[in-house]
């Protein structure tokens, strides 16, 4: 099946490869500039960026280079190099000096991760192992306890390394799978480390089939969080009729002899 027998495949084709009017290879588009000690931050900023501007796939190696006889083959050079060049534009003057350019943006991408990203056997144990005793405090909101643990999942996924597909266009559905098997690990996790407040609505959460995602389980929980607190929130106004009471009683001990 050709691509004008197949609306969907050519749509997806022209979005890969377009590049968008006001984009040229001198724009910085992200606010975080890479001074070589910032990856983590840096890397998960710029692709964020790519991410929307639909570029994404020419730093993760989803996209392989067409030969020179491919008809994409210009459109993929043009945004390549304009993929490379973004890259470029966010990395500090002096710190881009040092760093050597590749023909392809996901040579560079992985050259510049390999040189900064110093991961080690170790360090991913031990956000494994962070990821495991976080649990919520007793006064600890359930928001706050989120923003840890996200914490630790995201800085996991950038130290991790990930399997990828090796077909293109993925057919074997890898990618959804690693993302649903991820999904149910954090909600696991995040229940576990949940305080002991919770220990009924956790315990109707596992036992649904299916399980919910994470958004829908940290809405629940900020639900029950607010009712919770308001069941334990002391009325913050006195009936009046007891205020007056109160009143005539403290004035009425203040008399020895009784009415005046």
């Amino acid at each position: 099946m050709t691509n004008s027998e197949n609306p969907q495949i050519e749509n997806k084709s022209n979005f890969v490869f377009s590049l968008v009017p006001v984009e040229n290879p001198g724009s910085n588009i992200s606010q975080v500039i890479f001074t070589g000690t910032n990856y983590d931050e840096w890397s998960r900023a710029f692709r964020l960026t790519l991410l929307a501007k639909g570029k994404i796939d020419y730093i993760n190696g989803t996209i392989s280079k067409p030969s020179e006889s491919d008809p994409d083959y210009k459109s993929w050079r043009s945004s390549n190099a304009l993929v490379s060049s973004l890259i470029f534009n966010t990395i500090e003057s002096k710190l881009r000096k040092t760093i050597s350019y590749r023909d392809e943006a996901t040579q560079l991408w992985a050259d510049i991760k390999h040189r900064f990203k110093m991961v080690t056997d170790a360090q991913i144990y031990q956000l494994k192992s962070d990821i495991i005793a976080c649990k919520q405090g007793p006064t600890e909101t359930v928001m706050t306890y989120y923003g840890r643990i996200k914490k630790l999942w995201d800085d996991l996924i950038d130290s991790d390394v990930i399997a990828t597909y090796s077909c293109n266009p993925c057919r074997c559905n890898l990618v959804s799978l690693l993302d649903s098997l991820r999904e149910k690990k954090r909600v696991r996790s995040f229940l576990i480390g949940l305080n002991t407040r919770f220990s009924i609505l956790r315990f109707h959460i596992l036992g649904t089939e299916p399980l919910p995602n994470m958004n829908q389980i940290y809405s629940r929980l900020l639900q029950e969080e607010g009712i919770h607190n308001n069941l334990n929130t002391p009325p913050s106004d006195t009936c009046p009729d007891t205020m007056i009471y109160t009143a005539n009683a403290a004035q009425g001990g203040r008399h020895t002899g009784g009415t005046p």
